[in-house]
């Protein structure tokens, strides 16, 4: 919140032993879910904003031939950013603002990367039902050098997907916007 006091993000992990296995490699690995709780601070104690406790996929999910993205949460501009990052294969963030009673997505942001190039970007603004993509025509690109060619489109929506309503970021497909 806007009050200046400092607000508390929490990602929490469901403790299921039926959920420990054992992966391709025969390492046992935890696939619990994660979730998230944002407490916000008021005076001397916190009063819980949202919880959501199964909204995140396991940090041992198997990637297949890559490694899973890896999961960080920022808050900027009183914004919370849930980030997946895939390293050189690209990222993908979702912008969630406080309004409403719940943190609704207001923005995403995706980039599909092979090393240092970047292929393709979506962004979409939800508040301005806005999408633009910018996919890189230089195909000799090595890194910095692309040239995008933009495509601007409306989004339709009905109302804004709430934090607290995700069941799982891995199914929630932004590209049907």
């Amino acid at each position: 919140k806007s009050d200046g006091l400092e607000d508390c993000v929490l990602i929490v992990k469901k403790m299921d032993t039926a959920n420990i296995t054992r992966d391709r490699f025969n390492n046992l690995v935890d696939r619990n879910r994660r979730g998230i709780i944002v407490l916000f601070k008021n005076n001397n104690s916190y009063e819980k904003a949202i919880e959501n406790y199964n909204c995140f996929s396991s940090e041992n999910e198997d990637g297949g031939i890559y490694f899973p993205p890896s999961l960080t949460i920022n808050i900027k501009n009183e914004k919370l950013i849930i980030d997946y990052n895939h390293g050189r294969y690209g990222s993908w963030y979702y912008t969630f603002q406080f309004q409403n009673s719940n943190f609704e997505l207001i923005e995403f942001h995706s980039s599909s990367n092979q090393g240092p190039v970047i292929n393709k970007e979506t962004y979409i603004n939800f508040i301005t039902k806005k999408k633009l993509i910018k996919e890189n025509i230089n195909y000799n690109a090595v890194g910095g050098d692309e040239e995008f060619k933009k495509t601007w489109s409306n989004v339709e929506i009905k109302s804004l997907i709430k934090l607290s309503e995700i069941e799982d970021f891995d199914e929630l497909n932004m590209y049907k916007y």
